[in-house]
């Protein structure tokens, strides 16, 4: 089992070593570790085995930051392989996760130690890594040598804006402006928009993803300067998996004719709201996305809805697309983003835009 010896700053900070953990000799101290300091200590155990041992490129790493004075470990972070297009490059990134340190060890040493270690070994091993810290994280991996970005932003849709309106209004006046403000905006970003873009198309709900999907990767081009991660059939089943806690469907458009997909979306209903978890929608862009998200729209809405949200980082065109949609972006920089790259990765990443979804976080 390789170790890394940290080189310590102060007297007596040598003490710290971060080593690879063995996924099955080492489980419960692992879960132990994330139960105690992530949360949610009945959804880990299945995180280990889902994200880590059931990766659909290979297995994933994790990595232990110990104290040489006590036999229990006292930090963790994984390493996932990640498929991304770039461009027409097709790459393998390291997706930096479950980044953990005890309580007791919260100084900013031993995290350090455990972020610059798994960075120069994800280096070697990847050449680009990227994560989704939470933000108390940003200052212990800026200092490990993350270029931190903005990441995604959250953008919101109102469907029913009676909910939205200043509580002080009486309730029946809420409910008869909330009724005509609905009108109005379904007629601006829904009805007359597809009084411009005619054609028909047929929308359903289906649990997993089917041969279909596979076919709509295939539309995406390779030459779009963009950063994407692979969206295929196999990725998708994997990803958005039924777990006790998260319930997906996917909202699909096709053609009625020919049944190929024009668009697809990842959806979770937590009480009023409906989250799209990933979105894709076939090429062109421009032409099958709004349909794609006025389907959607109409969708929400009739199932009772009072808002979509939706968590992306994409090009400018793509932000264009969402706001003649009615999406709004509510909260700039929602999930930050972490980025390092070798001396060795040879692709500038300045041309290229990011589309990210919840899709490429590890949760």
């Amino acid at each position: 089992m390789p170790a890394f010896q940290a080189v310590p700053e102060q007297p007596g900070q040598e003490r710290y070593r971060v080593e690879a953990a063995n996924l099955d000799a080492e489980a419960q101290e692992i879960v132990g570790l994330w139960s105690d300091n992530l949360g949610h200590p009945e959804r880990r155990a299945t995180k280990l085995d889902w994200f880590y041992r059931c990766n659909p490129v290979r297995r994933a790493e994790i990595f232990l930051l110990r104290d040489v004075c006590q036999p229990r470990a006292v930090g963790v972070t994984g390493l996932a392989c990640r498929q991304l297009r770039i461009g027409e490059h097709l790459v393998e990134a390291g997706l930096m996760a479950d980044f953990a340190v005890d309580a007791h060890h919260r100084t900013l040493f031993p995290a350090l130690t455990l972020q610059r270690s798994v960075l120069q070994l994800g280096l070697r091993q990847y050449g680009l890594l990227y994560g989704f810290p939470n933000p108390k994280s940003l200052p212990v991996v800026r200092r490990a040598g993350y270029e931190v970005l903005r990441g995604m932003s959250r953008y919101v849709r109102v469907l029913r804006t009676r909910d939205y309106l200043p509580r002080w209004l009486p309730a029946g006046t809420r409910v008869v402006a909330g009724q005509a403000l609905d009108m109005l905006l379904r007629l601006r970003h829904g009805l007359l928009p597809r009084l411009f873009q005619p054609g028909s198309y047929s929308a359903a709900w289906v649990d997993q993803p089917d041969a279909r999907f596979n076919a709509l990767w295939a539309t995406r081009p390779g030459n779009d300067r963009q950063v994407m991660g692979i969206r295929d059939r196999a990725f998708l089943a994997w990803r958005f998996a039924p777990k006790p806690w998260h319930r997906y469907r996917f909202f699909v458009v096709s053609k009625p004719a020919t049944d190929q997909i024009l668009g697809y979306a990842v959806c979770e209903s937590d009480g009023g709201v409906l989250h799209v978890r990933d979105l894709l929608a076939a090429g062109p862009e421009g032409r099958n996305l709004p349909i794609l998200l006025r389907a959607l729209m109409r969708e929400a809405r009739i199932q009772g809805h009072r808002s979509v949200s939706l968590e992306f980082m994409c090009p400018a065109e793509t932000v264009k697309i969402l706001t003649r949609a009615g999406l709004r972006e509510r909260e700039h920089s929602s999930q930050p983003m972490i980025l390092a790259t070798s001396k060795e990765f040879t692709l500038d990443l300045q041309p290229y835009a990011w589309y990210l979804t919840r899709a490429d976080v590890d949760e």
